[in-house]
């Protein structure tokens, strides 16, 4: 077993030093452009052969794959020199030829992320909504008292966990830039954000109380200029002479390099020595190695593609990525009540304008709007891939708290940018432009057949479902007759309806019914139906007296996850249950809201009991209005904090059922795909086989001679997951033309 790091110039520059240490044994640090190319192949070759233990795996596995890629081409008796390596680097042969993939593979910052350390992922504002201004300073100091958050949900931020007072504008909105804007004279929203670090010293320095030193002590270096969507530009040579000075000269990095090392032995201790081999460990290694190799593009059809992107842009009146502009275009054939209607530009605001059917020429103007914005992206995207060559693609291997894979880098996003392939969509032509395989393979993949779906049935369990499924009936009609109270033919004859049409109840259903599925509120179940509040609540009841196993399921959820309740009703006193402090998923992933609970039992407490302080500060404050009815200024406080905490239990309750769906689709995905990595020889081999997954969906470009045996394992393992998930499918093809093709 080898621990193991990299150091490099700047993030995607190359790797300067490889601190490593086998088993308990000492630290040694390998500088690669003072050590003879010989050695540090050997090396590489050696740690390919072995166990490798590190944190983020997916960043050393780039720098491995391209350190021994680059020096493989260049003098072995010498050390690298900038000008050979720059050489090389340019030239295919160093991307084409080997991929260094290890006997096994252990991320500990992956490991952590499926426990503990889940903290480290994106965790969204808390918001305590139109809170009385004159209150708002008191506020704040009995949430900093209450409120107890672990210090590495802060540990990016200067200030820790920080509590801001946000102004509102009259309407209710949160005043962000506009200094201009008229302000609510009575209320604010105290607004908590969080700044997680992934971050191995980060994590030693919160978890197991080490003293660390950051760069940002002693980090005066420039740094080079970099794009996470070339990484391989070249854009280091500037600055790498003064990096690589500091690497080999500078104490302080040189015991910086050492820690890493020390500190990733400490963390798989402090773990139990944990077993390696896992799928997400070795997918990391995965995604990185593909990285560095990148995949094929068709150069011709990019710039085909980028001159329609440049007309459409033009063909719209003004620059629509100025907000401000384009609300000022759509303003100049607006009423007066039109305009109260469009505060912003946002997606969802110039979606629901395009409802409207009484006004053409804003319609027309927002529809123009809409396409050359989509335009600009195309046209982004399209230009950063003739200039790279390749499509150069990273992926968070555990991006989610429900263990899917997200796009983009655990480090350095803003440095340059990434390209995310999961934001291209399935319907979009920019996929034909890229074929993926490169020389000598031919590209194969699969798309899951209603995955979610399948997932979804799978847990709810109902015999009666199953059995009207297994008949071959669609769910979303089945759904549809229950809400609409009409027969299932009468529902499925609108199939080919779109959801605007007055008879698109098929269309309608089907958004209801993914809706449904993760906890949308009433109301937008509602609008999204076009039902009132109550045929839609009696709809779901039809629904769930045919089908109790949905009931079930989601009275299920209630039951472990609703920590506020009302017994007597809405208007009664509120009592706190004890819930459940994780979601599991049916495959045993779980996903944790111990933070959340923590901050609910503290707004629930305020809102009960506050302190003497705070109700000494209500003392001989006028009422307020607030939501169309007169309170103190004390009772206005409550209702917003009882407000925040439902939400806030609210939204862990949809999550943990978002949990229950989601989380054995990305895992069952990721099965698949480390299925088909495990072709992928070890040791330094030829590439035999490149995959990557983009949410249900496998591509894998592979050599001719193991095409049926991918399509045999891709099979297997969908075939293994039958006995739990009855309904589950994919359709796996070869020979695939490009990523488009259908």
């Amino acid at each position: 077993m080898i621990f193991f790091d990299t150091e490099s110039i700047g993030y995607y520059g190359p790797t300067i030093l490889i601190q490593w240490a086998k088993d308990d044994g000492p630290v040694h640090l390998h500088n690669i452009w003072t050590q003879p190319v010989r050695s540090t192949l050997k090396l590489i070759e050696e740690m390919a052969q072995d166990t490798l233990v590190g944190f983020n795996l997916a960043h050393d596995s780039f720098h491995i794959n391209r350190t021994y890629g680059c020096l493989s081409l260049l003098p072995l008796d010498e050390p690298p020199t900038t000008a050979h390596y720059m050489d090389v680097e340019k030239d295919d042969r160093c991307r084409d030829d080997y991929c260094v993939k290890p006997a096994d593979a252990l991320d500990l910052m992956l490991y952590g992320r499926k426990g503990e350390f889940q903290s480290t992922l994106n965790q969204k504002d808390i918001i305590i909504r139109k809170i009385p201004r004159l209150l708002a300073t008191r506020l704040l100091v009995e949430l900093k008292e209450r409120v107890k958050i672990d210090d590495i949900y802060f540990a990016k931020s200067k200030n820790g966990c920080q509590w801001r007072i946000i102004d509102l504008d009259v309407d209710g909105r949160e005043i962000t830039t506009d200094t201009s804007v008229e302000r609510d004279p009575d209320f604010v929203n105290l607004r908590l954000t969080f700044h997680p670090s992934a971050a191995l010293k980060s994590i030693m320095e919160s978890v197991l109380g080490h003293e660390v030193t950051t760069f940002d002590e002693f980090d005066n270096m420039k740094r080079p200029e970099e794009y996470g969507w070339w990484p391989c530009s070249g854009k280091w040579i500037g600055v790498a002479r003064q990096w690589i000075w500091e690497w080999t000269n500078d104490e302080r990095r040189l015991v910086y390099a050492e820690n890493d090392v020390k500190y990733t032995r400490e963390l798989y201790e402090y773990f139990g020595s944990p077993a390696s081999g896992d799928d997400d460990s070795v997918l990391a290694w995965a995604v990185g190695a593909i990285y560095w190799r990148g995949f094929s593009v068709d150069i011709q059809a990019c710039r085909e593609k980028l001159l329609k992107a440049n007309d459409t842009i033009e063909e719209c009146e003004i620059n629509v990525n100025s907000p401000s502009e384009v609300k000022r275009y759509l303003h100049e054939v607006c009423t007066p009540l039109q305009r109260m209607a469009i505060p912003n530009t946002s997606k969802e605001v110039l979606a629901s304008i395009s409802e409207w059917d009484t006004n053409v020429e804003l319609t027309k103007r927002v529809a123009s709007v809409v396409h050359a914005r989509r335009a600009c992206k195309e046209k982004d995207l399209l230009e950063k891939l003739i200039i790279a060559g390749r499509l150069y693609v990273n992926f968070k291997v555990i991006g989610t708290k429900s263990n899917r894979m997200s796009g983009g880098n655990e480090s350095f996003v803003s440095r340059g940018g990434s390209i995310n392939p999961q934001g291209i969509k399935k319907e979009s032509d920019i996929r034909a432009c890229f074929p993926l395989a490169l020389v000598d393979m031919l590209l194969c993949g699969g798309d899951f057949d209603g995955f979610e779906i399948s997932i979804a049935e799978a847990e709810w369990n109902d015999a009666n479902l199953r059995i009207d499924l297994q008949t071959g009936k669609k769910l979303h009609a089945i759904v549809g007759s229950s809400m609409y109270n009409m027969t299932y033919d009468e529902v499925i004859a609108t199939k080919d309806l779109g959801a605007q049409d007055p008879n698109g109840y098929y269309s309608r259903a089907k958004t209801f019914v993914f809706g449904n599925m993760y906890g949308a509120e009433l109301q937008k179940s509602s609008s999204v139906l076009g039902l009132s509040v109550d045929e839609t609540r009696e709809g779901i009841a039809r629904h769930e007296q045919r089908y109790p196993g949905i009931r079930e399921a989601r009275e299920r959820i209630y039951e472990d996850f609703a920590a506020l309740r009302q017994p007597q009703g809405i208007g009664t006193e509120v009592v706190w249950c004890e819930p459940k402090r994780f979601v599991e998923s049916m495959l045993g992933f779980k996903r944790y809201f111990a933070m959340e609970y923590s901050v609910i039992r503290a707004l629930f407490e305020l809102a009960r009991e506050p302190s003497d302080e705070l109700k000494e500060a209500c003392k001989g404050l006028s009422k307020v209005k607030r939501r169309d009815r007169l309170q103190t200024v004390g009772g206005a406080a409550a209702s917003a904090l009882y407000a925040a905490a439902f939400n806030l239990n609210a939204k862990v309750m949809r999550s943990a059922a978002n949990h229950k769906i989601q989380s054995p689709g990305g895992q069952i995905t990721k099965n698949v795909e480390r299925r088909i990595w495990d072709i992928q020889p070890v040791g330094i081999h030829a590439w035999v086989v490149m995959v990557f997954n983009v949410h249900d969906e496998v591509m894998a470009p592979c050599k001719p001679e193991v095409v049926e045996l991918v399509k045999s394992i891709v099979n297997s393992t969908v075939e293994s997951y039958r006995d739990r998930i009855p309904f589950i499918s994919m359709q796996w093809k070869i020979g695939l033309k490009n990523w488009g093709e259908k």
